[in-house]
């Protein structure tokens, strides 16, 4: 399989994925290709520059189709994943003059709009990373595949935990998101005997964090934490890593309990259906864990089982690879209604 991946960088866990996504393909095999719209800032640059390198992902300025047209006419490409919604024109204009099928990955909610349209009705699948985010997208119901985020559980697993207990916070934090960031570091102040890492776009306002700024080593950090913060990726690596999780962003879903993650078909880690963030709730959860050692452990060792049944990035790519077959046999049998003719795959 030869695809062409499209995204448009940021500090995000979409980022995340998209790397861990492409290395998993080339490691399997495939001639995987990610292009990266968007110069980052020197620091982010430098950050990211051993993956970049790694992967062979070619650095583009956004809307530079020239490049793009030159890649797709060097690797002859089956079909093209776009992942961010600012690269979902660029994708069906390739996929118009190309004649290939594009796919498109849904990060999060508010896709569902009139500009996206045109874009989420010609691609042949909506990737979807949660069943909440498909829910949002139920007029294109017949084209969802719910997949979610995967970790290269061989990377991230659990190293020996010692103390003192150590919280960490994993997230991008934006205007959405500052309220509840400020309210766990205003619980974590409280706390006695623990350590308390920040690994964020923004420094924390707290008397005892330790900021390290955006970093490209989770799999390291998470390996030492206890307990991590946030929502979405930063989970379900935290979970691999063995640690326990309270989901934490625009609002508070608490602790990821046993029954929660036993009960729950669809696992919700958006940190959008919980209650207001308030730092009294947070504490009294984090207290929880920390002063009892058993119960902590429980959780830790039943994340790295959830992380093994649902999250093994291995399998995860198995699923895409096998989605992107489907895609091509449905366009090779499908007539074209904007060119004469039928697609034929390069």
């Amino acid at each position: 399989m030869k695809v062409l991946h499209l995204n448009r960088f940021f500090y995000s866990g979409q980022t995340t994925h998209v790397f861990s996504l492409v290395k998993e393909q080339q490691k399997q095999g495939h001639l995987a290709h990610l292009a990266i719209e968007g110069y980052p800032a020197l620091r982010a640059l430098e950050t990211y520059r051993d993956t970049i390198e790694k992967l062979n992902a070619t650095m583009l300025r956004p809307g530079d189709e020239n490049n793009l047209k030159r890649l797709i006419e060097q690797y002859k490409f089956n079909l093209i994943h776009a992942h961010s919604s600012l690269t979902f024109p660029v994708a069906l204009k390739l996929s118009r003059e190309y004649k290939i099928p594009f796919v498109v990955t849904c990060h999060g909610l508010g896709l569902n709009k009139e500009e996206n349209r045109p874009y989420l009705n010609e691609a042949g699948v909506l990737f979807c990373i949660s069943r909440r985010v498909a829910n949002s997208l139920h007029e294109f119901s017949d084209k969802i595949r719910v997949i979610a985020n995967g970790v290269d559980l061989d990377e991230y697993k659990p190293a020996k935990k010692c103390d003192p207990v150590k919280i960490a916070l994993v997230s991008r934090v934006d205007a959405w998101k500052q309220y509840g960031f400020d309210q766990l570091c205003k619980a974590v102040d409280l706390l006695e005997g623990v350590k308390f890492i920040v690994a964020s776009n923004k420094p924390p306002i707290s008397t005892t964090a330790k900021y390290i700024g955006w970093t490209d080593n989770i799999s390291s950090l998470l390996a030492q934490t206890d307990i991590v913060a946030g929502t979405g990726r930063a989970i379900i690596e935290g979970l691999a890593t063995g640690n326990a999780a309270i989901i934490l962003g625009r609002t508070y879903q608490g602790i990821l309990t046993p029954d929660k993650m036993e009960n729950q078909q669809d696992l919700d880690f958006s940190g959008l259906s919980g209650s207001v963030p308030c730092y009294k709730t947070i504490f009294f959860d984090l207290a929880k864990l920390t002063q009892n050692p058993i119960y902590l452990q429980k959780l830790q060792e039943q994340g790295r089982r959830l992380a093994e049944k649902h999250f093994d990035n291995k399998v995860i790519c198995k699923q895409i690879i096998k989605t992107y077959t489907e895609v091509l046999k449905t366009t090779l049998t499908a007539p074209d209604h904007s060119h004469a003719g039928k697609r034929k795959c390069r």
